[in-house]
């Protein structure tokens, strides 16, 4: 928030508090969005070993054809007034 990090939401409720960011008048918001690990695991295992880009020793149900999860911004950014 107006080039502050806010920090990093990686589960529900997706949710940071701007209230000490804020500035009256206009402010502005970037957000940067990224895939799910699960998505990360599933994309590198159609890869050969060399080309992946995680590490992990996870062995897990990660396929080629496993299902990919919804990922991404799904809805808007939304400011919420909390009293």
């Amino acid at each position: 928030m107006n080039g502050e990090e806010l920090g990093i939401v990686w589960k529900p409720p997706y949710a940071v508090d701007v209230s000490k960011r804020l500035l009256p008048g206009e402010n502005v918001l970037r957000r940067e969005v990224a895939n799910t690990w699960h998505n990360r695991l599933v994309g590198d295992s159609a890869l050969p070993q060399k080309k992946r880009i995680t590490r992990t020793n996870i062995r897990g149900p990660f396929g080629p054809d496993t299902p990919l999860l919804e990922s991404g911004l799904l809805g808007p950014v939304r400011l919420v007034r909390v009293e």
